[in-house]
Protein backbone atom coordinates (compact mmCIF):
# COMPACT_ATOMS: atom_id res chain seq x y z
CA UNK A 1 0.00 0.00 0.00
CA UNK A 2 1.53 3.34 -0.99
CA UNK A 3 2.28 5.93 1.66
CA UNK A 4 -0.24 8.78 1.95
CA UNK A 5 0.59 11.98 0.12
CA UNK A 6 2.21 14.50 2.45
CA UNK A 7 0.21 17.50 3.62
CA UNK A 8 1.36 21.00 2.72
CA UNK A 9 2.05 22.37 6.21
CA UNK A 10 2.10 26.04 5.16
CA UNK A 11 -1.08 25.79 3.08
CA UNK A 12 -2.89 23.98 5.90
CA UNK A 13 -1.88 26.55 8.51
CA UNK A 14 -2.79 29.45 6.20
CA UNK A 15 -6.16 27.89 5.47
CA UNK A 16 -6.77 27.37 9.18
CA UNK A 17 -5.87 31.01 9.94
CA UNK A 18 -8.54 32.13 7.48
CA UNK A 19 -11.02 29.65 8.95
CA UNK A 20 -10.22 30.88 12.47
CA UNK A 21 -11.12 34.47 11.55
CA UNK A 22 -14.28 33.28 9.80
CA UNK A 23 -15.28 31.25 12.89
CA UNK A 24 -14.98 34.26 15.16
CA UNK A 25 -16.81 36.56 12.75
CA UNK A 26 -19.56 33.96 12.19
CA UNK A 27 -19.95 33.44 15.93
CA UNK A 28 -20.35 37.16 16.54
CA UNK A 29 -22.69 37.58 13.56
CA UNK A 30 -24.87 34.71 14.75
CA UNK A 31 -25.07 36.15 18.27
CA UNK A 32 -26.10 39.51 16.81
CA UNK A 33 -28.77 37.77 14.71
CA UNK A 34 -30.11 35.93 17.77
CA UNK A 35 -30.26 39.24 19.65
CA UNK A 36 -32.12 40.92 16.80
CA UNK A 37 -34.60 38.05 16.49
CA UNK A 38 -35.14 38.07 20.25
CA UNK A 39 -35.91 41.78 20.17
CA UNK A 40 -38.14 41.38 17.13
CA UNK A 41 -40.25 38.40 18.21
CA UNK A 42 -40.04 38.11 21.98
CA UNK A 43 -39.61 41.63 23.33
CA UNK A 44 -41.48 43.87 20.92
CA UNK A 45 -43.25 41.45 18.59
CA UNK A 46 -46.66 40.91 20.13
CA UNK A 47 -47.52 44.22 21.77
CA UNK A 48 -49.46 46.81 19.76
CA UNK A 49 -48.07 49.52 22.05
CA UNK A 50 -44.62 49.05 20.52
CA UNK A 51 -45.60 48.99 16.85
CA UNK A 52 -43.00 51.59 15.85
CA UNK A 53 -40.30 49.78 17.81
CA UNK A 54 -41.43 46.45 16.38
CA UNK A 55 -41.20 47.95 12.89
CA UNK A 56 -37.66 49.08 13.69
CA UNK A 57 -36.61 45.53 14.61
CA UNK A 58 -38.23 44.21 11.43
CA UNK A 59 -36.10 46.64 9.45
CA UNK A 60 -32.94 45.68 11.34
CA UNK A 61 -33.75 42.00 10.82
CA UNK A 62 -34.35 42.45 7.09
CA UNK A 63 -30.94 44.11 6.75
CA UNK A 64 -28.89 41.86 9.05
CA UNK A 65 -30.28 38.46 8.00
CA UNK A 66 -28.81 38.53 4.46
CA UNK A 67 -25.53 39.90 5.81
CA UNK A 68 -25.36 37.01 8.26
CA UNK A 69 -26.21 34.59 5.43
CA UNK A 70 -23.28 35.90 3.40
CA UNK A 71 -20.95 35.62 6.39
CA UNK A 72 -22.08 32.02 6.92
CA UNK A 73 -21.48 31.19 3.25
CA UNK A 74 -17.92 32.58 3.49
CA UNK A 75 -17.46 30.50 6.67
CA UNK A 76 -18.61 27.35 4.83
CA UNK A 77 -16.29 28.02 1.86
CA UNK A 78 -13.31 28.56 4.16
CA UNK A 79 -14.25 25.45 6.13
CA UNK A 80 -14.38 23.50 2.86
CA UNK A 81 -10.96 24.86 1.90
CA UNK A 82 -9.49 23.72 5.23
CA UNK A 83 -11.21 20.35 4.91
CA UNK A 84 -9.73 19.82 1.44
CA UNK A 85 -6.21 20.84 2.46
CA UNK A 86 -6.28 18.61 5.56
CA UNK A 87 -7.84 15.71 3.58
CA UNK A 88 -10.36 14.93 6.31
CA UNK A 89 -13.42 12.69 5.95
CA UNK A 90 -16.93 13.92 5.16
CA UNK A 91 -18.17 13.76 8.79
CA UNK A 92 -15.56 16.35 9.78
CA UNK A 93 -16.77 18.71 7.02
CA UNK A 94 -20.33 18.36 8.23
CA UNK A 95 -19.15 19.07 11.77
CA UNK A 96 -17.32 22.22 10.61
CA UNK A 97 -20.52 23.46 8.96
CA UNK A 98 -22.58 22.60 12.06
CA UNK A 99 -20.26 24.70 14.26
CA UNK A 100 -21.52 27.81 12.45
CA UNK A 101 -25.22 27.04 12.99
CA UNK A 102 -25.54 26.90 16.79
CA UNK A 103 -24.92 30.17 18.67
CA UNK A 104 -21.57 30.22 20.51
CA UNK A 105 -20.58 26.79 19.13
CA UNK A 106 -18.30 28.33 16.49
CA UNK A 107 -16.01 29.63 19.25
CA UNK A 108 -15.64 26.15 20.77
CA UNK A 109 -15.46 24.56 17.31
CA UNK A 110 -12.59 26.85 16.35
CA UNK A 111 -10.59 25.69 19.38
CA UNK A 112 -11.40 22.04 18.67
CA UNK A 113 -10.46 22.43 15.00
CA UNK A 114 -7.19 24.11 15.98
CA UNK A 115 -6.29 21.08 18.11
CA UNK A 116 -7.20 18.69 15.29
CA UNK A 117 -5.13 20.63 12.74
CA UNK A 118 -2.10 20.69 15.05
CA UNK A 119 -2.37 17.01 15.95
CA UNK A 120 -2.86 15.95 12.32
CA UNK A 121 0.10 18.03 11.16
CA UNK A 122 2.23 16.48 13.92
CA UNK A 123 1.17 12.89 13.15
CA UNK A 124 0.84 12.88 9.37
CA UNK A 125 3.68 13.37 6.89
CA UNK A 126 4.13 16.91 5.57
CA UNK A 127 6.11 18.45 2.72
CA UNK A 128 8.45 20.01 5.30
CA UNK A 129 9.21 16.54 6.68
CA UNK A 130 9.99 15.38 3.15
CA UNK A 131 12.25 18.38 2.51
CA UNK A 132 14.20 17.65 5.70
CA UNK A 133 14.48 14.02 4.71
CA UNK A 134 12.67 12.76 7.80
Amino acid sequence: MPAPRPLDDVACRTSFARFRVASIVEGIALLVLVGIMTMRYLVFGGDAWFTSTSHFWEQVSSVWSPIHGLIYMVYVVLGFDLWMKMRWGLPRMLLLMFFGVVPVLSFFGERWTHQKVESDLALRPTLEDEARGA
